[in-house]
Order: structure tokens, then sequence, then C-alpha cells
């Protein structure tokens, strides 16, 4: 990921403003406050940010981007004289891209060679096509530092399942909908879901994991579409741990269970299927042990 910092660079000198194309298939471009951009919300918290898609193809192609382009949301044109869009990339590609800009920035990352200290780059935002099953439609990384010190990086998911470019109004659905019931009064209530737990693997091959942590909010009145849910808002808290989470407190006490299970069943049936090994150490290791503890006890017992 040596693009980003060049173009960092060059920005902070003044030097570059043009997207650039990291390996072929990727257009990079460093949006500033004050550019037009569809990260209004980020760009209002954060100086500048990566925005990263899909390189605009040939002409040749042009039925095929007008057919991809189709269903995927509009975005502002970032270059400049041209009037093809940039579109989005699939979301396997864009984790990849997630995953190097992490592994740039981790300092135990050894194995590498990178120049220590690494220079915290703003945050990178990926456009996604909405492949996946959960529909996710922008990826994006960004750091937490102290004392100019990379401590973290914070992982964003944005998914959409409902109509992207949504334009209907609160009142005109209210309006609406007297008409349709014959109802002289109507109540709008408003619900909230956000995911403050899910494992989202960089690694498609990983099956993840099934713990969640959501809250769920629900208001009323409402005021506009897609409002922010207020402070006086109903929250519910929902807990859901998969059994044997590797990362639970009582993963270990489970997998010890589950081989007791097995060993109960191989006694009553007389056919023993043992549990893969999660440890690193050898059968030679794990045997030597065995032997050493054998000989403790003999001793024990002489004395």
């Amino acid at each position: 990921m040596c693009c980003p910092y060049r173009e960092f660079n060059e920005e902070k000198k003044g030097a570059s403003k043009d997207p650039f194309i990291y390996e072929a298939d990727v257009q990079v471009q460093l949006i500033s406050k004050g550019q037009p951009s569809l990260l209004k919300t980020i760009l209002n918290e954060n100086d500048s940010v990566f925005l990263v898609e899909k390189v605009v193809l040939e002409k040749e192609e042009t039925s095929q981007v007008e057919e991809l382009q189709s269903e995927e949301t509009a975005i502002s044109d970032l270059s400049a004289g041209e009037n093809i869009r940039p579109l989005a990339l699939p979301v396997g590609r864009a984790r990849q891209l997630i995953g190097l800009y992490t592994m740039a920035h981790n300092p135990n990352m050894t194995h590498l060679k990178i120049k220590q200290p690494v220079t915290a780059l703003p945050p990178l935002w990926v456009r996604c096509d909405g492949s996946d099953p959960e529909g996710t439609c922008w990826l994006g990384a960004e750091l937490i530092t102290t004392n100019d010190i990379i401590a973290g990086v914070i992982l964003y998911v944005l998914t959409c399942k409902a109509d992207k470019n949504y334009s209907e109004d609160l009142e005109n659905l209210k309006t609406s909908h007297k008409k349709r019931h014959h109802v002289s009064a109507v109540t709008a209530r408003g619900f909230a879901q956000y995911e403050l737990f899910k494992s989202d693997d960089l690694d498609d091959t990983v099956a993840p994991s099934q713990t969640t942590v959501t809250l769920d909010l629900s208001w009323s009145p409402v005021d506009e579409m897609l409002q922010t849910p207020p402070l006086s808002s109903t929250a519910a808290l929902n807990i859901r741990v998969q059994s044997g989470e590797s990362r639970g407190c009582l993963s270990h006490l489970h997998r010890e269970l589950k081989f007791l299970l097995v060993l109960a069943d191989g006694i009553r049936t007389g056919v023993t299927e043992w549990l893969e090994p999660l440890e690193t150490k050898s059968a030679l290791e794990f045997v030597q042990e065995f032997l050493n503890d054998l000989n403790k006890l003999d001793e024990f017992d002489d004395s």
C-alpha cells in the first residue's frame, strides 16, 4: 500500500488532487473537506479520507459498465473530463484492501520490513457492490493514535438492503396512509438496530462466529425519515453467544465437556471420533510430557 503514502505526501505538498491507479483495477483519491463526496458525515469528523473505488473500464466494455451501473448508487464524478463514473469493488476485493491497510500500520508485522515508525494515514473507505449476503456497500478503517503512535484500528461495515435512492417524505407518507385507511390521525414510530459486535472476518475462508451484540432502539414521535434515534429512545441490549466461542471465557471448559461427551459416546458405541487438536504442540511433545508426569508420580510413590 505504498501508493496511499505517496498520495498523502503529495497532497500535503499541494502537488496532487487527482485519483491514482493501484494494481490496475483500483482507483484511490484523497478527499478533503470542501470537496464533493458521498462521505459528508465522515468528512465532518476527519480532515481527509482515502476513497477507494473500481477503475473505470475501457470504452469497448461500455455495455457491461452500463449494466453494472444500473444496479449501483450514483456517485459524483471524481476524475476531470470524464463522463463515466467509477464503479464499486467486489466485497472480497474490498476486504483485501482493508486488510493491506491495517497490516501496513501494524507494528507487529516485522516480516513486511516496513520502515518504522509508520506514518498514520487518513481513514480508508472502500465502496462495495453489495454482492455479499449482508449487502455491504462500504468498508472503512480508521487508525487510533496516542501521542502520534498508532495504538489500534477501528473497522467499519456499512450495509444497505433497502432502496438506495430513497426520497420519500414522512408527511407525504402520513397523508397517503390517512387516505388509504380513512383515518384522521396517524402515529409514527421509529426503530433502529445497531450491531455493537459481530464477526466480520477479512478472510472469507474462515467460518464467521455467530456471537453478536445488538442494540435495539425505538421512539415516538418520528420527525423525519432516517432519523437519528433521540436520547429518549427505549433501548434493549441483545447479547447472543455462540456455544464454544473461542474468544469467550468458557471456551476451554466447553471443549473439555465436549471431549468428555466424545469419550462417553465411544464407550457406549465402541467407536471414538477424536476432536481436532487446537494446540500447536506435536504428538511427540505431548507423549514426552505424559511420560515425565508418570515418572514424577513413581518418584512420589517411592518416597
